[in-house]
Order: structure tokens, then sequence, then C-alpha cells
């Protein structure tokens, strides 16, 4: 009967290890799966300048390559938006250092000691006063992991933007 019960919970153990591989696995196959679909190759030129002299020899040589990113009208960068705003989601879920929900709580907690401010006046206007360099420090948070991710899966777009 010992035996019986080791084996079973030996299966048990195994079987919820197995399932924690399995869904790491599927998530980092996802990751994967959206930076290949959203990954776009640049438009890449080469320009090759020769000057020769008189005698036929080779006295200047210039060679420029450039690269660039754009749609039909050339305005802006033809992606996936819908593609690179899920797995932004998922990259900054998992990387946040902090939840929203918990930063940005404006309503009395159940404490009878707090329920009197609620019912002044300008109640939301004065937390969001306490709030506002809070606030701040997260949209940079934000803003950082924002460029981690697109400069980590999209490298190119932010560059794109910055030479313009």
């Amino acid at each position: 009967m010992k035996k019986i019960s080791v084996l079973l919970i030996i299966f048990v153990l195994l079987g919820c290890k197995r399932q924690d591989k399995e869904t790491e696995v599927q998530e980092l196959d996802r990751h994967e799966i959206v930076k290949d679909h959203t990954a776009v190759k640049p438009k890449e030129h080469w320009d090759v300048h020769k000057e020769y002299d008189e005698f036929g020899n080779l006295v200047k040589y210039d060679s420029i390559y450039s690269w660039s990113y754009s749609n039909v009208n050339g305005d802006s960068i033809r992606i996936n938006l819908d593609s690179i705003m899920d797995s932004f989601r998922i990259y900054f879920g998992n990387q946040s250092p902090y939840k929203l929900k918990e930063e940005f709580f404006f309503f009395p907690k159940s404490d009878s000691l707090f329920m009197n401010d609620f019912f002044e006046d300008y109640y939301f206007y004065k937390n969001w006063q306490k709030q506002y360099s809070e606030i701040e420090v997260i949209i940079k948070k934000m803003d950082s992991s924002r460029n981690r991710f697109i400069k980590k899966f999209h490298p190119g777009l932010l560059e794109s933007k910055e030479k313009n």
C-alpha cells in the first residue's frame, strides 16, 4: 500500500512539473512567432561612384549604403501593429515591476477610517494631486519598458524615428 501511495505522489508531482515546462515553452514559442511575423526588413540600396583619369586609372571611389523602413506613402513604417501590440502586452505583463491596478487605486479602502475622506468634495482630485509625482515615475518606467521592447524585438524602428 505504501508503494502505491509513493508512486501516486511521484506521478502527481512529475505531472505538475511537466505542465509548468510546457507553459513556459508555449509562451517562448509565442514570443518567437510574434517576433518573426512582425520583423520588417529594411529597404537597402547601394550607390557606387567611381572616377577614372584619362589613362583609365581609378582616382576616386565613393560608395553609399542606405537603408530605410517605409510604406507606400513613405511617411511611416509598414508593420503589423496588432501583432506588435499583442506581443508588447505579453512582454509588458511579464517585465513590469509593478501592477497598474495596485498603483492607481483611487477608491477608498474598506477600512472605516478612510471612508470620511471619500465624502469630501474633490475626492478624486485630491488623490490625483497626491499621486501626481508617482504617476510621472510610472509613466517614465512604462516608456523605458516600451523602448526596451522595441529595441529587443523590432530593432531599427526607434532609430528611424530619431533620425527624422
